[in-house]
C-alpha cells in the first residue's frame, strides 16, 4: 500500500522486518510499496499519511544492493512460503495462547496435512521480550507426551520440543524478530 502509518512510520529496521513477516505468514496474498527494502518511511507531512518521494508522482532511483536492505529477508521468507503449502492458503489457521501480550503465535497446516508452521512474532520492534507459546497440541495433531522437533525455517537452528509450553526470546536489535518453525516431521 502507499499509506504509511502506525509503526512504520518512525519504525526501526526491526518494525520492517516484523511487518513482513506478518504479512508473509498471514495471508497467501499480500504486496508492498517499492522501496520497503530500504525501509522508507519519510511522510509527507506529520498530518498526512502518504509517503514524501511517492512512486505516484515520480521514478526512483534505488540501490537495491545497500548493506542494510530487507532483500535478503525478503527472499529468503518467499522461499520459505513457496516450500509450505500450508503459508499459501487461508485455510487451517490456528492462534495459540502465549503468556506476553507483545507476541503472537499462530499455526497454519497440520501435521495430518503434511506440511505444520509455527510463526511466532516479537510484536515490540525496540525491547527484547520472553514469553511461553502454549500450544493447542490436538488442534495441530502434535503428540502430548513425545518430543518433536520445531526446525526454524529463518535461521536453520532446530529445537527439541515437548508438550505444548515452549519458550521463546527475541531481540529484534540483532535482527531476531520471530520464529518461521517447521513442524510437520
Amino acid at each position: 500500500p502507499d499509506i504509511l502509518g502506525g509503526v512504520l512510520r518512525h519504525g526501526n529496521r526491526a518494525a520492517f522486518l516484523l511487518r513482513y513477516l506478518l504479512a508473509a505468514t498471514l495471508t497467501p496474498n499480500f504486496g508492498v510499496y517499492s522501496g520497503y527494502e530500504l525501509r522508507e518511511n519519510e511522510p509527507a507531512s506529520d498530518t498526512n499519511e502518504e509517503y514524501l518521494y511517492s512512486e505516484k508522482y515520480e521514478a526512483k532511483d534505488r540501490d537495491w544492493d545497500r548493506p542494510d536492505s530487507l532483500a535478503p529477508f525478503m527472499t529468503k521468507l518467499n522461499g520459505i512460503r513457496r516450500a509450505h503449502p500450508a503459508l499459501q492458503q487461508l485455510r487451517e489457521i490456528h492462534f495459540h495462547h502465549v503468556d506476553n501480550p507483545q507476541v503472537i503465535a499462530y499455526t497454519k497446516g497440520s501435521r495430518a496435512s503434511g506440511d505444520l508452521v509455527l510463526v511466532i512474532v516479537n510484536l515490540d520492534p525496540v525491547h527484547t521480550q520472553e514469553a511461553t507459546v502454549h500450544l493447542d497440541l490436538h488442534a495441530v495433531g502434535l503428540p502430548e507426551w513425545e518430543p518433536y522437533r520445531a526446525h526454524d525455517e529463518l535461521t536453520g537452528e532446530s529445537y527439541e520440543w515437548q508438550g505444548g509450553a515452549n519458550y521463546v526470546r527475541f531481540e529484534p536489535a540483532l535482527d531476531r524478530v520471530g520464529h518461521v518453525l517447521d513442524l510437520s516431521a
